[in-house]
């Protein structure tokens, strides 16, 4: 075929280095290998006999499973996680919430039909705390696991670190920090469900924490860090929504809601 382009030698330099390069995408976004990162944070995920488990980390594995990426899932406290898919090249993190000082720093991808309402809570013991709006926490001292949004949204309203709001590394340290022998922490703030399967591993009463102020409604995402490429980006949103209309993300959701009926 060089005879039919003889004497037109840049050009065809440049079809020669333009068909590399598109197949050079193509292997390298076939080959390519993502890090995902979570928290403990049943029962939306948690780590059990070495496998992590959870009602979104089904919906996740299901769908990169389906994306055709090779990937890794791993556990780290989420201000570690967090930092890894914020600063890193190819690393997923769920769940996260879409907040506005977030927004900037990943590409979001939102698990459609999946929310939740996070709560400030103070101890059933503590009967002298009660607040009618958030400003009145102000004079509390909250435990709140660090990088989360919780953290960020009180942080957002005016509460400051080491004068109302003390971070840790994980709801149980908050409910430890609560109890009647220590009294380090005056609230907490989670989910109904979650800080329910903390008490019940740390064989604390169901009721133990109750609820004072609802802080807000958030939908569920996984997201990347603006270091990883749109292909990447789309390749796993479009393997989402190829689940969801399957009817597999229904089914995941049903299986969890059954068990904590």
């Amino acid at each position: 075929m060089w005879f039919f382009i003889w004497g037109e030698n840049g050009v065809v330099r440049k079809l020669i280095f333009a068909a590399v390069f598109v197949l050079t995408l193509a292997v390298n976004a076939q080959g390519t290998s993502i890090k995902v990162v979570t928290e403990e944070w049943p029962p939306y995920t948690c780590s059990k006999n070495g496998k992590i488990e959870g009602v979104v980390s089904e919906i996740i594995r299901a769908a990169l499973d389906r994306s055709g990426l090779d990937y890794t899932i791993e556990v780290y406290p989420w201000a570690r996680a967090y930092e890894m898919a914020k600063k890193e090249k190819n690393v997923l993190i769920y769940s996260i919430f879409k907040l506005p000082t977030r927004e900037h720093l990943f590409k979001w991808i939102e698990i459609d039909g999946l929310s939740v309402n996070m709560y400030l809570f103070s101890p059933k013991h503590r009967t002298d705390i009660h607040l009618n709006e958030l400003d009145d926490a102000k004079k509390y001292k909250i435990g709140v696991t660090r990088e989360t949004s919780t953290h960020h949204f009180l942080l957002s309203k005016g509460f400051t670190e080491g004068v109302n709001l003390f971070p840790v590394n994980s709801e149980e340290q908050n409910t430890l920090k609560s109890q009647p022998a220590t009294m380090r922490i005056d609230l907490t703030t989670g989910d109904k469900l979650s800080l329910a399967r903390w008490l019940k591993l740390s064989g604390l009463p169901s009721d133990y924490w109750k609820e004072q102020v609802l802080l807000f409604q958030e939908d569920f995402y996984m997201a990347f860090g603006l270091r990883t490429s749109d292909e990447i980006v789309d390749k796993v949103h479009k393997a989402f929504h190829e689940i969801r209309d399957e009817g597999k993300f229904d089914a995941i959701v049903e299986k969890y809601y059954r068990m904590f009926e």
